[in-house]
């Protein structure tokens, strides 16, 4: 966690704030489980990160 915390930024231009969102920097690739179906990733749990590159 301390990893996504130090890649931690604000929310994309044009993007409509969402509570409880944090949103990190390019650098950091995530794998997440979500609901199938879905027009947007809702209900998601981050499964693992690793540092790109």
């Amino acid at each position: 966690m301390e990893r996504v915390q130090e890649h931690a930024g604000p929310p994309p231009k044009d993007m409509p704030k969402r509570p409880a969102t944090q949103w990190v920097k390019p650098g950091i690739k995530a794998r997440v489980k979500h609901l199938r179906g879905e027009d947007e990733l809702r209900h998601a749990s981050l499964q693992d990160f690793w540092d790109e590159g």
